[in-house]
């Protein structure tokens, strides 16, 4: 069962939509930037409602909590309270997710911010020291399905994420070497990068046929953007 019809929602279908045992709640907060207190009561009520069935609970959560310098947003605020309420189930997965790349109309991820701005001529700023962690949807997919019906983990926190992580900069550079197309912008001198664990999905990629190579945040800009 999936609550949502998102991004993620589409990308678990294929997994989990016939699956009544699962509940893959993908109707979160999609919004890093979002402060609106109604947004965040919402994916708190349907996250109350999904616990209440007493399923197999599969969460979805973000690796910007281990950014230092969002701590204090209300999304990190917001994503905390909720991976408590899930760590209540009797049965759940929480998966911290960094950047995902995707076929979307959301204009809120940075992939989509980053082209429609490079596109279309249109000049914005990044930070200079900043660093993100970029994943292809369906290899999250993948490895999510592994990890929860292959390994028999449960009740645990899994960071699905990249083997690495890369700078803005170079992550704009992407983009204007796949678009052929210069990018406007400005750099502002702040951000920051940080540690992400991923030695449990490293242990299951091989598996899968997924290789966080040095050329995969190209091949997966070029999978969905051209």
């Amino acid at each position: 069962m999936i609550i949502g019809n998102g991004l993620v929602a589409r990308a678990f279908k294929s997994y989990f939509d016939k699956d009544l045992d699962f509940i893959v709640f993908a109707s979160g907060v999609s919004n890093s930037k979002e402060t609106s207190p109604n947004e965040f009561n919402r994916e708190r009520s349907l996250l109350l409602d999904a616990i209440a069935k007493d399923k197999f609970l599969l969460y979805f959560s973000t690796c910007s909590l281990y950014d230092a310098e969002l701590q204090n947003s209300p999304y990190v605020q917001h994503k905390k309270d909720m991976e408590v309420l899930v760590s209540g189930s009797k049965k759940y997965m929480i998966f911290r997710l960094p950047q995902l790349i995707g076929k979307t109309e959301n204009k809120n991820t940075l992939s989509n911010y980053i082209y429609s701005h490079i596109v279309n001529g249109i000049k914005f700023s990044i930070w200079k020291r900043a660093q993100r962690n970029i994943i292809d949807i369906e290899d999250v997919a993948s490895i999510v399905n592994y990890l929860v019906r292959h390994t028999g983990i449960h009740n645990s926190v899994v960071n699905v994420a990249c083997s690495f992580s890369i700078s803005i900069t170079s992550l704009v550079s992407t983009f204007e070497q796949v678009t052929g197309i210069s990018a406007n912008y400005d750099l502002i001198n702040s951000g920051a990068a940080y540690p992400i664990d991923t030695t449990l999905v490293s242990e299951v990629l091989p598996k899968l046929g997924i290789n966080f190579d040095d050329d995969y945040i190209e091949k997966i800009v070029r999978k969905y953007y051209f």
